[in-house]
């Protein structure tokens, strides 16, 4: 079990575009209400950063394999700008996009040493959200059990891709290792943590998830600001599908050996949440 100082632990970051005040609204009345200090990113706006935003974001055979918009750039930028930050504060911090839901338990993992926790696994980045959607890989990922946390949610070692960014820890060694081995992301932020086939974040910072998990990234409320550039047509390249069974076949034999098992993801809040359609 993790011990429980008094105080709040972590610093808290939440990415807001200036023009939703609206999604701000909602953060800030839920962190008031658990009574937690957290301070409002800038994010960088899509709309507003035309051509140099690519050029910040890179190109080459990895950006082809993991196919971006302009919006993935801005999301993506803005993240890694506020990992520089943490790595220069040296604190762990956690990181959250505004369109999360945070249960009652989110309150009491800010007073936990999530970080001594995280340092003691050797993990530089901590997932965790819930995303309710279709996808099985964001309700069923896999992972290495490694033991209880705060009641029943538990932690996990990640073992497939788990992709979202909308709350996440990252310590500030962690969060160096991005900036300084990955001048330009030249994939979308969530692949470049917690993509096993882009490996990157995955490979450097060995990250884990908690289950059930405290935040819920709202699918119904606010829609995603990114989502409609996506098209689920793009081809994959030759390299990435070949990448793609590479980690499935691996993933496979880590299950079959006892290494990681499946994880039906749930969210620790007293309402179940809305599926995603």
């Amino acid at each position: 079990m993790i011990a429980r100082p008094t105080g709040q632990a972590l610093d808290i970051h939440v990415i807001n575009l200036a023009r939703r005040p609206d999604r701000l609204a909602s953060m800030a009345a839920q962190l008031d209400r658990l009574d937690l200090r957290w301070s409002r990113v800038e994010a960088i706006d899509a709309g507003e950063g035309g051509r140099g935003l690519r050029a910040d974001f890179g190109r080459g055979l990895k950006a082809r394999a993991f196919p971006a918009t302009r919006g993935d750039f801005a999301c993506s930028l803005t993240h890694q700008r506020l990992w520089r930050q943490i790595a220069e504060n040296g604190r762990p911090a956690v990181v959250l996009e505004d369109d999360a839901i945070l249960s009652d338990k989110f309150a009491a993992l800010m007073t936990s040493d999530l970080g001594g926790l995280m340092r003691r696994h050797d993990m530089g980045v901590l997932k965790l959200e819930f995303w309710p959607g279709p996808q099985k890989s964001r309700r069923f990922p896999a992972g290495e059990p490694i033991g209880p946390v705060l009641g029943e949610i538990r932690l996990y070692r990640m073992h497939s891709s788990f992709l979202g960014t909308c709350g996440y820890v990252i310590t500030p060694e962690g969060a160096r290792l991005m900036t300084d081995r990955f001048g330009r992301l030249k994939v979308p932020v969530d692949h470049a943590l917690f993509g096993r086939e882009a490996s990157m974040g995955f490979r450097l910072l060995r990250p884990g998830f908690l289950n059930p998990a405290p935040i819920l990234h709202d699918v119904g409320q606010f829609g995603s600001d990114i989502g409609a550039e996506r098209s689920e047509d793009v081809p994959r390249t030759f390299a990435r599908r070949l990448r793609d069974w590479q980690v499935r076949w691996r993933l496979a034999r880590e299950i079959a050996a006892g290494r990681a098992e499946r994880v039906e993801m749930r969210w620790s809040g007293a309402i179940d949440p809305p599926r995603a359609g």
